[in-house]
């Protein structure tokens, strides 16, 4: 099936979304067209082409990590807090799970965080996984942990771009 990927609107329909996580449902519900108009996070949604049904969804917003929390390489010589972006959610109905389009998902994010890097710049991304299943999902994509907190994942914003070939 194919995806649409746009911004959060006020026609998605969210009330059958359920990753199987009831925080990151309820915060899909509740929290994330609040955080868009306040500014401090932006949600993007997968509908199925044709649909407004929400079946997945990840939320950004600009972040800044401590120098101390990261290794010399991912500091990159800055003594500063480091600039870049936070993915602050990212959650796929439980009917799509285990198809690998978590790591489409993860990829339609990281695109995205990308294109703002393009016009704002930043150095790392940074994402707080829920339990230590999604550490894992992000550890295979080369997020790395920060020192302080291994459920905390940091990548280079110029690794990405690597990978995808940018």
């Amino acid at each position: 099936m194919d995806w649409a990927s746009s911004a959060l609107d006020e026609q998605h329909e969210l009330d059958t979304f359920d990753c199987g996580v009831p925080v990151l449902n309820d915060w899909l519900r509740d929290h994330a067209a609040d955080a868009g108009k306040r500014g401090t996070a932006k949600t993007y949604v997968w509908t199925p082409v044709g649909s407004d049904r929400v079946v997945a969804y990840y939320a950004i917003t600009p972040h800044q990590v401590a120098r101390g929390d990261v290794s010399a390489s991912l500091a990159g010589g800055l003594s500063t807090p480091i600039p870049g972006y936070l993915l602050a959610k990212l959650a796929l109905d439980a009917e799509l799970q285990g198809q690998g389009h978590g790591a489409e998902l993860l990829h339609d994010a990281l695109t995205r965080m990308l294109e703002a890097a393009d016009v704002a710049s930043g150095r790392l991304i940074v994402v707080d996984a829920i339990d230590d299943t999604a550490a894992a999902f992000y550890r295979k994509y080369e997020f790395k942990p920060v020192q302080a907190n291994p459920r905390r994942l940091v990548i280079k914003v110029a690794t990405v771009r690597s990978a995808f070939g940018r």
